[in-house]
């Protein structure tokens, strides 16, 4: 038998227990939510990644060229037409080879209706003895347009893979949640990354060749008057005069804007 005074500790005990989980489940429940856990914001960082793949797929098709025909670039016609009159094949009296080249010349109608590399050179993918000359005089001098690396709001709206062929007709790559993410990369709530290229890269390569405006220190020279500054893009450095400007280095040419 359980004494009253056993139920009464036993309560007791559980009294207490409540007493003491009661505020660590109310501390809990009032933490702070984390917004580096927020699903829309994975969403959005997946759907950006989604899209610049995307843009690598087509740039790489785009410069990865189509391979041409063995049968063009070996001129196969030279070589059938040669063999006519030596052999034969037996009750064919030799119609088997024009029947070769006439399928040889459908073949390559039909699956390389364009020119040689891949649709980007000239000459064209039918049997001449001079393709190989002519794709390796093509592919050895063609530089890469840099135009053509677009970024992803020009790729979203132009498919950059037009050889051969033309461009390509509505492939579905940007429908749905990750094409229309496409207003959200671009809009105000998801910009591109910014480097501040024209700010830090070498004067070389500053647009316009301009040093950029010059970085107080808050330290006085010549004399403690002149206010130090320190000119981020390399290539340039301060006139230290009482209105400093960051101007190439050795000369008074391509200055920034004196400073107040």
């Amino acid at each position: 038998m359980v004494s009253l005074f056993s139920c009464r500790k036993v309560a007791l005990v559980f009294a207490t227990l409540g007493i003491l989980i009661a505020p660590t489940s109310s501390k809990a429940a009032s933490a702070v939510y984390d917004s580096a856990c927020d699903t829309s914001f994975m969403n959005a960082l997946k759907d950006k990644a989604w899209m610049e793949a995307q843009r690598e797929m087509m740039h790489n098709q785009q410069m990865v060229w189509k391979p041409d025909s063995v049968l063009a670039l070996g001129c196969y016609k030279h070589w059938i037409d040669g063999l006519k009159g030596t052999i034969s094949f037996s009750n064919d009296n030799g119609s088997g080879l024009n029947s070769l080249g006439s399928d040889a010349s459908s073949y390559l109608s039909s699956a390389f209706n364009h020119t040689l590399a891949g649709g980007n050179g000239s000459g064209s993918n039918s049997s001449n003895c001079g393709n190989i000359a002519t794709l390796w005089q093509y592919s050895r001098c063609k530089n890469l347009n840099l135009t053509q690396i677009q970024t992803l709001k020009d790729v979203s709206g132009s498919d950059p893979r037009v050889a051969p062929g033309g461009a390509c007709g509505s492939t579905g790559g940007w429908s749905g949640p990750a094409g229309n993410a496409v207003a959200v990369a671009w809009g105000t709530t998801f910009d591109s990354m910014n480097l501040f290229t024209n700010v830090v890269a070498p004067l070389s390569e500053v647009s316009g060749g301009k040093c950029s405006v010059g970085i107080p220190t808050g330290v006085k020279i010549g004399g403690g008057s002149n206010p130090e500054i320190v000119c981020p893009n390399p290539g340039c450095s301060p006139d230290g005069t009482a209105h400093p400007k960051c101007c190439k280095s050795g000369t008074t040419s391509n200055c920034s804007a004196a400073l107040p």
